[in-house]
């Protein structure tokens, strides 16, 4: 009963931070199954993961109904993304496991806090560097070199770092950057799942990995609905304090519990 209390309220954590910044539902279930019930890390990851792909799936629809998803840019990111999770995860696999746990908490917060105190403005403008359209091409380029790496070797922090380079580098407003994000999300976590199965070669928590699997993708999808509803300013109080608060509670439970 404990570990599906856990799971189900794991997975509506990581399904809110979803749809409302576009972070990976690992970034939530991940540090949970490990802290309170032991999971091995990897594996963890790999059920994380596994939801993410449905989650980000789902969540995507709404904001692309709005139009607040830049499928061709998004496209410049997925191909080097897709290719440095799976090299990505190879390397997570070699790593110490306690290490994966703690990696994406300490920016969880300091991303929420960021929100908080300077929220992304609804006309916003690209870095002075992208001043042509190749180096914006191959900002997109190395976005999706650097997010892929990330999110291969250790699951996590791969959506906030491309919320933080979409919104201050290349001049996204907020609702465009989390939708462009939620749709890349989706075809990386469905990479990096299949690839951290193949090297464990089995699951062993079932219950886990379906419970995440039916809560995650419903509460993204309520997430983005209210994310694509309000003004700018307020999904960025939303997403701030959504992340502070998940991260500072995430943090306390991997180091007292």
């Amino acid at each position: 009963m404990f570990e599906l209390l856990v799971c189900i309220l794991a997975a509506a954590g990581a399904g809110i931070t979803a749809g409302l910044a576009g972070i990976s539902t690992a970034t939530v279930i991940s540090p949970l199954l490990i802290a309170l019930l032991g999971f091995d890390a990897y594996e963890a990851l790999g059920i994380a993961l596994a939801s993410d792909v449905l989650a980000s799936a789902l969540a995507a629809i709404p904001y692309g109904r709005r139009g607040h998803i830049r499928y061709r840019k998004a496209s410049l990111v997925l191909v080097p993304a897709v290719l440095f999770t799976m090299l990505g995860s190879y390397v997570g696999y070699t790593v110490s496991h306690g290490f994966l746990a703690y990696v994406s908490l300490i920016g969880m917060i300091l991303m929420g806090v960021k929100f908080l105190a300077k929220p992304v403005k609804e006309e916003n403008t690209p870095f002075p560097f992208v001043n042509s359209r190749r180096r914006e091409i191959l900002c997109h380029l190395l976005t999706g070199v650097v997010i892929g790496s990330i999110c291969g070797f250790c699951g996590v922090g791969g959506g906030m770092m491309m919320l933080l380079i979409f919104t201050m580098l290349l001049g996204y407003d907020m609702k465009t950057a989390v939708g462009t994000s939620i749709f890349i999300m989706a075809a990386i976590a469905a990479v990096g799942a299949v690839s951290h199965y193949a090297f464990i070669g089995s699951i062993n928590h079932i219950q886990a990995l379906a419970v995440c699997m039916i809560v995650t993708p419903l509460t993204a999808v309520i997430a983005a609905r209210y994310a694509n509803r309000v003004s700018n300013r307020a999904l960025n109080l939303a997403v701030g304090i959504a992340l502070s608060l998940i991260g500072v509670l995430l943090l306390l439970i991997h180091m007292f519990g």
